[in-house]
């Protein structure tokens, strides 16, 4: 039987916003071959489940269930045939329940976090690593020119990175003091929404052409923009919904470009379980060459205020905001 036989875990009672998260107690399994047990240190918050928590994306999970999904750790116990060690760091994407003071789930799950890099590094990188590296799968772009929108965020970061270690052309487009960190990252011009016209300068650093592709998580209030953007037979990724969902396409609107439109599902570009370790494992060598690459953290907060975290997430927050369930 695994130590410990119960976990504190954040759950969503039902559709909502934080107000609907409390915390509660779960009773934990026996270990299975192949699985191991993680004692959480950090929890990664993100704008993926602020969505599915409000029952209306096209991600729907049965209510209540536990929140979170992302996090690092110190592996406890582990199941047969697991290669990990006990007592080695990890961390994780797409591991339901994680803002929780423990998590099981198959082993290869766990990535190993290089020496360098803390916890709270692992748990600000996985998920961006796991998203980042998938849409970087989308569209063949060696050689050619890419805009990334919120690319001083976690994700934005490391797709900036990905596609720049790739020969990618990249324009960044952030706000303020941020757009320096995009830089770091490895794009080749930043533009600050804030202050300059997007479409006039990303024309203007292409040559009037426009770009191969566009990743866009913001969707509603960018997706015209992000059109404008692209060269002909260009490609609109859309990977998010942060200012609402993306308007229905009309066709005829990209007959002039004969451009293209996709919704970015990552489950389509990751092959099982052994593809999302892999692809969070790139992330990490990448970040520890790069440090960059590592997202800001703009709040921590303890278990029992998992209401509070996700509030400040939801409120637009300048970085990661990370649960600590030992803080």
């Amino acid at each position: 039987m695994v130590p410990g036989p119960h976990r504190r875990v954040a759950r969503a009672l039902r559709a909502g916003g934080p107000e609907v998260i409390e915390l509660g107690f779960e009773e934990l399994p026996t270990l299975e071959r192949g699985e191991a047990l993680v004692r959480v240190e950090a929890a990664g918050l993100n704008h993926v489940e602020t969505l599915i928590r409000s029952g209306n994306y096209a991600v729907r999970l049965p209510f209540p269930y536990p929140v979170g999904g992302e996090g690092a750790g110190v592996v406890v116990a582990t199941g047969p045939d697991v290669s990990l060690l006990v007592g080695a760091r990890v961390c994780w994407g797409a591991v339901m329940g994680s803002c929780a003071t423990l998590v099981t789930a198959p082993a290869s799950m766990f990535v190993p976090i290089p020496n360098g890099l803390t916890l709270e590094d692992g748990a600000c990188l996985a998920v961006a690593a796991l998203t980042a590296g998938g849409l970087a799968r989308v569209w063949p772009l060696e050689g050619h020119s890419a805009v990334v929108w919120g690319a001083a965020g976690a994700v934005g970061r490391m797709l900036v990175a990905i596609l720049a270690d790739r020969g990618v052309d990249v324009i960044g487009i952030a706000s303020g003091n941020r757009v320096d960190g995009v830089r770091a990252a490895g794009a080749n011009h930043v533009v600050d929404r804030l202050h300059a016209d997007v479409v006039h300068a990303v024309r203007e650093h292409t040559g009037g052409r426009g770009v191969a592709a566009v990743f866009d998580p913001i969707g509603a209030a960018t997706c015209e923009t992000s059109l404008q953007l692209l060269a002909p037979r260009g490609c609109l990724i859309n990977y998010g919904e942060l200012s609402g969902p993306v308007p229905d396409v009309n066709l005829h609107r990209l007959f002039p470009g004969s451009l293209f439109v996709t919704k970015y599902n990552g489950m389509r570009w990751v092959e099982g379980l052994d593809g999302f370790g892999a692809l969070i494992a790139e992330g990490l060598a990448l970040a520890s060459k790069r440090p960059a690459v590592i997202s800001d953290v703009a709040g921590r907060f303890p278990l029992d205020r998992a209401a509070d975290a996700y509030r400040l997430l939801e409120s637009g927050a300048g970085g990661k905001v990370l649960v600590q369930p030992n803080l």
